[in-house]
This record gives structure tokens, C-alpha cells and sequence, in this order.
């Protein structure tokens, strides 16, 4: 069976890409370095092989600051999405899996709230509608914040970054509020592991995929203190709002895949420090 990735370079395909390159013949798409690179001055869905089985859609955009970005994020999130569901029926695609983000839950007020929540609910509507007039099985995967090894991750949680810079170095860190606030951080290789599953085993559906408990900062300051052998050294500004957000656990796709995350927080951070 063929398998195109669409976001051939993305880090989620980066790790996938092995794990279904041992069953299924792969073939992936993107602006550079994939076996079909994409022309921009053409669209997308006409450069696409002609018939493969499954598509698993991992690109994104994430620019949310100016208007030229935010256009560009809905565009395509959203418009060039919704014209790789018109096109699917012709390729004959039996199964498509779409990468959304657990961001789709954020309320409005929410200091993350931006353009690319926003973009990711509307894409998530477009399948939905599309692919259930067309009949064609779909996957929508929402995972927590993704966090590795590769530097790639970093522009996408600089926080959580900075903090294992910081206490690398000894160097004292300061955290908002009485505890110092949280994060659903799941790591790259399980999320993969459940791509891998869902693909294998034909699950269809909408899915949350978050952590079992949240990590806190505190909690990540004071492995990466200990990992790199310095004095903890963190500071609390009691009087601000504590960082990052947390969303409720789901083990539904665990439990339909039969595996559930495994790489605890301190054995990934240990493998980052050992990357720097």
C-alpha cells in the first residue's frame, strides 16, 4: 500500500516516516528535499501521484502576527486543505489522517489564542464536511505541545526551551505565579508510535491526544538542574498569572491503538540535553 505525506519535512514526518517505511511504500510532499517537491507556482493537489491509499496530512503554517501571515495561515491551513479533500476521491484514497493541534480547544480568551487554533478548527470542519459527503474514512489527531530532541521544536515552545537553557548554564530561573504554571509536553516519539497505529490499524475518528498528567515548569527546571549537575535556582513571581495551559486527558485513542505514552519527562529532557 502507498502512504503520501503531505509536509514531507515536518518534524512529525521526520519521526514517522521510519516507523511506516517497514510496511507501507511512502512517498512524501513538500516545499524542499521530498520525493515530489512542490512547485509553488502550481497548485498543490496538481502535482499529487495520481492514486495512492492513504494520505496523512502533517504541514501546517503557524505565522500569527501580521496580516500577511495570518492570511497565509488560513490559507493554508484551511483553503489549500480543503483542496486536497476535493482531490482525494480521484486518487482513490482509502484512509486520511489529518494533524490537528489540541489548540482547537482553547477559549477565545486564552492568551495562546490566535489565528492558528482558529485556522485548525476550521480546517477539522472542512474534513468532516467533505470527506463524509465523499464516504472517505478520516482520522483528525489533536496532540498536546509536541516537544524532541531536534531543534526544530523549539520556535514552537521557546518557553520550555529556554528554561533548559537557562538551568544547563546554572543560571537562576523565573517562573509566574505560586507554582509556576504547566504544560501537556508530549514527546514526538509517542505521538509518532500512535500515527503508526492508527495507519496500521485502521482507526477512523476525532481524537484528543494529551498527557496522563501535565508537566509543571517547576517540575522541568529542576530535572534539567539536576540532570546538568547545578544548584536549583528558580525564583516565583507570585503576583503574575502562572504560564502555559492545560487540557483535560483522553485516553480513548490510546486505548483504541493499544499504546499509551511512554518517554517520561526526564528521560526526554536528558536526550535534548545530550543533543545541545
Amino acid at each position: 500500500m502507498k502512504v503520501l505525506i503531505i509536509g514531507g519535512n515536518s518534524s512529525v514526518s521526520r519521526y514517522v516516516i521510519p516507523l511506516l517505511s517497514e510496511d507501507y511504500e511512502v512517498v512524501t510532499v513538500g516545499r524542499r528535499n521530498c520525493d515530489i517537491n512542490l512547485d509553488p507556482n502550481k497548485a498543490m493537489v496538481d502535482q499529487l501521484p495520481s492514486h495512492v491509499d492513504i494520505v496523512l496530512h502533517t504541514a501546517a503554517a503557524f505565522g500569527r502576527q501580521t496580516d500577511a501571515e495570518i492570511y497565509e495561515t488560513e490559507k493554508y491551513n484551511v483553503l489549500d486543505t480543503m483542496d486536497l479533500c476535493f482531490h482525494l476521491k480521484k486518487m482513490n484514497v482509502k484512509h486520511f489522517i489529518f494533524i490537528s493541534s489540541i489548540f482547537v480547544h482553547l477559549e477565545d480568551t486564552s492568551p495562546l489564542h490566535s489565528i492558528y487554533d482558529i485556522s485548525k478548527r476550521h480546517a477539522e470542519e472542512i474534513i468532516k464536511y467533505c470527506l463524509e459527503r465523499d464516504e472517505i474514512p478520516y482520522t483528525i489527531l489533536r496532540p498536546s505541545q509536541l516537544y524532541g530532541k531536534d531543534a526544530s521544536f523549539i520556535k514552537h515552545h521557546p518557553f520550555l526551551y529556554q528554561i533548559v537553557e537557562m538551568a544547563s548554564k546554572g543560571d537562576e530561573i523565573t517562573l509566574f505565579g505560586q507554582k509556576g504554571g504547566s504544560a501537556n509536553y508530549l514527546h514526538i516519539r509517542d505521538f509518532t508510535q500512535v500515527i503508526y497505529r492508527v495507519i496500521k490499524n485502521g482507526v477512523f475518528g476525532v481524537y484528543d491526544c494529551t498527557t496522563i498528567t501535565p508537566n509543571t515548569y517547576l517540575e522541568i527546571a529542576r530535572n534539567v538542574y539536576e540532570l546538568t549537575n547545578n544548584v536549583v535556582a528558580i525564583d516565583f513571581l507570585k503576583d503574575r498569572k502562572e504560564s502555559g495551559q492545560i487540557f483535560e486527558y483522553d485516553e480513548t485513542i490510546y486505548n483504541k491503538v493499544n499504546y499509551h505514552p511512554k518517554v517520561s519527562i526526564r528521560e526526554a529532557l536528558s536526550e535534548i540535553l545530550n543533543a545541545k
